[in-house]
């Protein structure tokens, strides 16, 4: 069970996303030339650029698929056992990404916890016991009367 993905699933992934763009452009390319028949004597054909387009983005996204998650990942070939080992570097790519989230979500969590226990400060007063003024802790004398606390 390799964490890395093999030269020719990586060729394959490439591959088909090569295919996406060329269909991507063809099919694109029908709105941009004009659609006027040929001065030749024949008419042009302006739907078949098209068709083999969205044929070539199909091919091309289905070789993506199978090159990112290999033919058991993919779901080309029915085996389990060889989808899980089919699907380890992606599926380690996906945790190693979720990792990353949860931790930095952790450290947030410590961030705001030290903000709160700061903002959650206890006081501690004290009353004076001549005229019940409120005092500080530490206080030798009341505030209010002057009096020792």
């Amino acid at each position: 069970m390799s964490k890395k993905i093999s030269k020719e699933r990586k060729t394959l992934y490439y591959s088909g996303l090569g295919l996406m763009i060329l269909g991507f452009v063809l099919f694109i390319s029908t709105f941009f030339i004009d659609m006027t028949p040929d001065f030749f004597g024949g008419s042009s054909s302006f739907m078949a650029r098209p068709v083999i387009g969205m044929i070539c983005m199909i091919i091309g996204s289905i070789l993506m698929n199978i090159g990112a998650r290999g033919t058991a990942g993919s779901g080309l070939i029915l085996n389990p056992e060889k989808a899980r080992e089919d699907l380890k570097p992606y599926s380690t790519a996906t945790g190693g990404i979720i990792n990353d989230t949860l931790e930095n979500i952790d450290l947030v969590k410590d961030m705001v916890k030290g903000k709160e226990t700061k903002e959650i400060k206890e006081i501690i007063k004290i009353k004076c016991k001549d005229c019940g003024a409120l005092n500080d802790e530490d206080a030798k004398y009341c505030k209010s009367c002057g009096r020792a606390l």
